[in-house]
């Protein structure tokens, strides 16, 4: 029985060396950054948590900083430049962008509620609204990419980290990362895991900056669409979404997220993505958010001059900052 016990015990902690091992490579090498604050989150080479980072840069910076306009929405803020839509608030305004990853009104409804809590009145907003985004979720998301950060979303800070940590011992995610954190070569086979272009972080406004995309259209646009047409594929014209997405859970954020806005004063405008798809929004949803925002809307969903040219986009997903400052100019005007 001794032996037994003797034999069991050696095994258990033969098994457990790997798990202290891969946790350590964890504590040390803090893949996802999200175990530890950095003044600049640009150019990681491991697929970010993007809510995580605006929350942290807002934090860090805010004291110093004194934000009072904010950019709110997914990736397809990208192509709304806090440095283009400086231009077109009053003198002393400081922009920050609040992006997420897929951002759903929960994310941009817990983000103006995060503010507020703060006692921080937005002289300016800008709300960016995708139809494929924005109602897809009416709570947290669960995946580690996509769940907000604990201090906007009031869940457990817990909870959050083991996201993490969880994702970190997928197997496949544990072989691409070691591999590419000790060669610096990438493989096609890391796709989904490692973020083969290089994205940098505006360490005052948050905004997101595609440092390779711009390189690449700078030396040569005509050559960036043709190496990658079958990427953008041939649309049929508008159609209409045939799915009313606005729930009542999201009907309620809407309506607070108006509420806390006008209760600031706060001069905002609510914008419609232009996706390259040319989905409209469903007819009852447009309808809703028009009763709800009136002339603060904007639609550019559909087809439309941003939507029918190719070289007005990165990629089927995001618009360029050519796309932001029109909108800029007619929203404005």
């Amino acid at each position: 029985m001794k032996q037994f016990i003797k034999n069991t015990t050696t095994f258990f902690l033969l098994a457990l060396i790997p798990l202290v091992l891969l946790t350590v490579g964890y504590l040390y090498y803090d893949p996802f950054q999200v175990l530890r604050s950095y003044r600049d989150y640009s150019n990681q080479y491991v697929i970010s948590n993007r809510d995580y980072i605006s929350t942290e840069t807002f934090i860090n910076n805010n004291d110093k900083q004194n934000y009072n306009s904010f950019i709110f929405g997914s990736s397809r803020t990208l192509g709304f430049k806090p440095s283009s839509w400086v231009k077109y608030l009053p003198k002393g305004a400081q922009p920050f962008s609040f992006d997420a990853s897929g951002e759903s009104i929960y994310g941009i409804y817990k983000k103006i509620k995060f503010l507020d809590s703060l006692h921080i009145k937005p002289e300016n907003a800008l709300i960016i609204l995708c139809r494929d985004d924005a109602f897809a979720h009416d709570g947290n998301h669960e995946g580690h990419i996509f769940i907000k950060d604990p201090k906007t979303s009031g869940e457990s800070a817990l909870r959050f980290q083991l996201k993490f940590y969880k994702a970190y011992f997928n197997i496949k995610f544990l072989f691409c990362f070691y591999a590419y954190t000790f060669t610096r070569h990438y493989h096609p086979y890391m796709n989904g895991f490692i973020e083969k272009r290089k994205v940098a972080y505006d360490t005052i406004t948050n905004g997101i900056i595609l440092t390779d995309l711009n390189k690449e259209l700078m030396q040569n646009t005509d050559r960036y669409y043709t190496t990658r047409a079958d990427i953008f594929y041939e649309r049929t014209g508008e159609r209409k979404d045939s799915i009313s997405r606005i729930n009542k859970k999201h009907l309620y954020m809407l309506t607070e997220v108006k509420r806390i806005l006008e209760k600031n004063k706060t001069n905002y405008k609510v914008v419609l993505s232009p996706l390259y798809e040319q989905i409209k929004f469903n007819d009852a949803d447009l309808s809703l958010l028009k009763t709800l925002f009136g002339n603060r809307l904007y639609d550019f969903s559909g087809k439309n001059s941003f939507t029918d040219v190719k070289s007005n986009y990165y990629e089927t997903n995001h618009f360029r900052p050519n796309v932001g400052d029109s909108i800029f100019q007619i929203i404005y005007k």
